[in-house]
């Protein structure tokens, strides 16, 4: 059996799918002949991706990332150079399966499923929930993209999914056509290496300051980082943040470097993924500090969520994540507390950090167990 692996975004930038790959080194041979993998160069200087394992049967083919920064002619000629190459190298590979992550990788597959091999079985994931108001907002290629897979391939799909029941639940209300035995709910957890022992942790003394931490994109229009900043200058010392990220407006990354607080410090090189679980347990607290700007966040569990806390932090989330708010917990710890960020002042930030009388409660949110799931249905 021969399975292609389509993901128009660069790799990198997107854990979930990565992990997927990892765990997909493990498979012997004998259930998959070859393992293709297309997608994009990443343009931010990150670390490439590479399987764990060099294997023969196991390969990424990339092509240039059309980016903001080139010419639309530019931009033109590296999506066709993608579309085009991926579908060349579909035909000369024959794939019998097709895992494809959201429509910017959606025409390759529907020219190979429908006009070459109508017997592939298609498999498709979605990081975000796309609303039809995004489409309609959207750039063209992709609002035909998605035209295609409305008609065709979500119907033919064997699997469709969505990173929580609530983004499921809008995408069958936008897809009622679909049968339930079609769609599928894949979170975004990370490996069962990132399980840590815990120690408690209880930070009410003014001697012993508390230590957040946030990793992720950054914008004003989308998180509450000046309200978190501000907030934290006032408290004179007693918190300490430290911000990692490789996606920010120039507007913030000169709000953060010119921001004379000791305090609050500013990664500017991010973290890549496999670098987190040797940093991240230094701190007490994970940050989720979004605005409340879209349906796809308010309905969102970030990546980060699971994160933290199979890391043992804390989380503070925005309470407007009406989603997350499920996963709110204060009887054991790794606490879970949402949070008004527009009305800080008004925190109670010693009792949220405490762990007095609290037993540590380790999650059971690994990615293994979701990708099993996945995978058997593929090599049935």
């Amino acid at each position: 059996m021969k399975l292609a692996i389509i993901h128009f975004l660069p790799l990198e930038y997107y854990p979930p799918v990565t992990n997927l790959l990892d765990y997909l080194v493990n498979y012997p041979s004998n259930k998959f002949e070859k393992i293709k993998v297309f997608s994009t160069t990443n343009n931010k200087k990150r670390k490439n991706y590479q399987f764990p394992i060099q294997l023969p049967h196991k390969s990424i083919r990339r092509t240039p990332f059309p980016n903001e920064k080139n010419n639309s002619i530019s931009r033109i000629i590296k999506y066709l150079k993608f579309n085009l190459q991926t579908l060349i190298l579909l035909t000369f590979l024959k794939p019998d399966k097709i895992l494809y992550f959201e429509s910017y990788s959606a025409w390759p597959v529907y020219v190979y499923a429908r006009y070459i091999n109508r017997k592939v079985r298609i498999f498709i994931h979605n990081h975000e929930y796309s609303s039809k108001d995004w489409y309609q907002n959207t750039m063209k290629q992709v609002r035909y993209f998605h035209k295609l897979e409305r008609k065709w391939l979500y119907p033919k799909a064997v699997w469709n999914s969505q990173t929580n029941p609530d983004r499921l639940d809008f995408f069958h209300r936008d897809h009622p056509y679909l049968n339930k035995e079609q769609l599928r709910v894949m979170p975004n957890y990370p490996p069962k290496t990132w399980q840590t022992s815990t120690k408690k942790k209880i930070n009410t003394k003014d001697s012993s300051p508390l230590k957040l931490v946030y990793v992720g994109s950054l914008s004003f229009q989308s998180t509450y980082l000046k309200e978190v900043c501000e907030w934290i200058i006032k408290q004179n010392g007693k918190i300490h943040l430290d911000i990692f990220s490789f996606n920010l407006y120039d507007d913030v990354k000169s709000y953060l470097s010119n921001l004379s607080y000791e305090f609050i410090n500013f990664h500017e090189k991010g973290i890549e993924y496999n670098d987190i679980p040797n940093i991240l347990p230094e701190y007490d607290v994970g940050l989720i500090f979004y605005k409340a700007y879209s349906r796809n966040v308010t309905n969102c569990v970030s990546n980060k969520f699971y994160e933290y806390v199979a890391l043992g932090l804390d989380v503070w989330f925005s309470q407007v994540m009406t989603t997350t708010n499920q996963h709110t917990n204060i009887n054991s710890f790794p606490k879970v507390i949402p949070v008004d960020f527009e009305n800080l002042d008004k925190f109670d930030w010693k009792s949220a950090a405490s762990h007095e009388g609290l037993q540590h409660k380790p999650t059971n949110f690994f990615c293994e167990d979701i990708y099993e799931e996945l995978v058997d249905k593929i090599i049935v």
